[in-house]
């Protein structure tokens, strides 16, 4: 993915140490045993976007970020397209008080720009001090943390881990009411996407707002000179790979504990050959199977016969830096990598093109990336919240477009061909149907904060790691094995 696009915290993986779900269950009290607080890897310095503000705007809660108050200015015509919906039917707000926000840096930053000012003017219409603070999506996790610890701080989160609902549920406002509004309006929800990622025991407390596509960006000039069509399932990523590899392109996917890519990719190779870390209870760990098996063998080859060992030591830089150099064949990754490369090297960019995330023997699965809005229990605005929250609903149209299509929508609405952005690109056009392959931590079943910790801690890609560095399958699915039964057996 592009520089920065996405940064997660580091943990001590073969200890399972560092911050996990764990470790945030034991600060804000949910489900789950109590874990020492470990040391957070180093991130870098929070980064927020100077604005002026519509009102005097609250003190920040102790130990928040720095707050960026969001400018204000007279409604912007962009922020309401001819296409945008019916605003939701919003709870009763009479205006006044003040909102902060705490948010991801978003991968495209002209869409915080564009945010930061639709935020700026629904607070001037409704008297409202809005106050957006936008840090690295590394740098979340512990901050939610922190301030669940402390029962005060934003009052709204955008929660970009799809298992956040599901561990900090004692501190979010119920929120199905408006959850059915915005259904309703927007000819319902993609499930059981949205019911993962929103929904704790049957209760709704977050809205879903977008997921973000894992696809393949590959080389098609290379493809044609020998004869190769997009591949489309795991097997012709093997076939295809080694052609290429022998031509000097080879293929490439991070195989660490560095990379968020690593989980997503392997993950979705489990997945594809019919494994996975848990059964469908969520509760029963089920990584040790002739499935898994399979997987990691498959895996194995796959390195051996299309990669460099240069996978090992990638952050997620790494693969979008060997597409942009023009010696990889083919990645995956979400259009981020293509986006970056249109604006450096725009002859490059003609050249490369989107495919699906590949198939296996079970099926196509992608592990995605998603965002939920979550409003706190603490807030002494929560209808302004609701409000504001139902009012963005309502331009959801052009929150993909200012996202240039990287904000998948989750409302089926917003999925009818063709879609803003991807689907007015015949490079893109694949992508209208992603919804049908994309999977959350834990897939089986949901994603509890057990299944967290495995994908915090890189369990998956660290196992295909063991497989490469000692050729030895059953080691490397034993090893996994200890790992994933003992982080399960916490949450007993």
């Amino acid at each position: 993915m592009a520089h920065n696009r996405r940064q997660f915290l580091r943990v001590s993986v073969l200890g399972l140490g560092g911050v996990t779900i764990a470790s945030l269950l034991a600060a804000c009290g949910g489900a789950g045993p109590s874990a020492a607080p470990a040391k957070p890897a180093e991130t870098k310095p929070a980064e927020t976007k100077p604005a002026a503000t519509t009102a005097p705007a609250a003190p920040a809660a102790a130990g928040a970020a720095t707050s960026a108050p969001a400018a204000a200015a007279k409604p912007a015509d962009a922020a309401k397209p001819a296409d945008a919906a019916k605003p939701a039917a919003a709870p009763a707000f009479a205006g006044g008080g003040s909102l902060k926000l705490l948010m991801r840096s978003h991968f495209v930053p002209a869409y915080d720009v564009w945010f930061d000012k639709w935020a700026a003017d629904w607070g001037a219409k409704n008297k409202v001090a809005v106050e957006v603070d936008h840090i690295l999506a590394g740098e979340l996790p512990p901050k939610w943390a922190a301030e669940v610890a402390t029962g005060d701080g934003h009052d709204i989160l955008g929660l970009t881990q799809s298992g956040a609902v599901n561990v900090f549920n004692k501190s979010l406002v119920e929120v199905g009411d408006l959850v059915k509004q915005v259904g309703d309006a927007n000819g319902g929800w993609v499930d059981p996407l949205a019911k993962s990622i929103g929904q704790f025991n049957g209760t709704w407390f977050g809205l879903p707002a977008y997921f973000i596509e894992f696809g393949c960006n590959y080389r098609k000039d290379l493809f044609d000179a020998n004869n190769l069509k997009p591949f489309d399932t795991w097997d012709d990523v093997l076939k295809g790979g080694k052609i290429l590899k022998e031509k000097g392109n080879p293929i490439g996917i991070a195989i660490n504990q560095k990379s968020n890519d690593a989980n997503n990719s392997w993950s979705g190779v489990l997945w594809s050959y019919g494994g996975s870390y848990v059964k469908e209870d969520g509760k029963t760990p089920a990584i040790n199977s002739p499935e898994t098996k399979e997987a990691v063998k498959y895996a194995l080859q796959l390195y051996k016969e299309t990669m460099t060992n240069e996978v090992l030591s990638w952050d997620d830089t790494g693969n979008n830096q060997m597409l942009a150099s023009g010696r990889a064949s083919w990645i995956q990754n979400p259009i981020s990598s293509l986006r970056t490369i249109e604006k450096d090297n725009p002859e490059l960019a003609k050249k490369i093109y989107i495919s699906n995330a590949p198939a296996g023997p079970k099926g196509r699965f992608a592990s995605v990336s998603t965002e939920t809005w979550g409003i706190m229990k603490w807030s002494k605005n929560q209808e302004a919240a609701k409000a504001l929250i139902a009012e963005w609903y309502s331009v959801y149209p052009q929150t993909v477009k200012e996202s240039q299509g990287y904000n998948q929508p989750i409302l089926l609405k917003y999925r009818q061909k063709p879609m803003a952005v991807i689907g007015e690109d015949p490079k893109l056009e694949l992508l209208q149907d992603f919804d049908k392959a994309a999977r959350v931590v834990g897939f089986p079943g949901p994603p509890t904060p057990a299944a967290a910790e495995i994908e915090q801690n890189w369990i998956i890609p660290l196992m295909i790691g063991q497989a490469v560095q000692t050729e030895n399958v059953d080691t490397a699915v034993d090893w996994a094995t200890q790992k994933v039964e003992a982080i399960y057996a916490k949450y007993k």
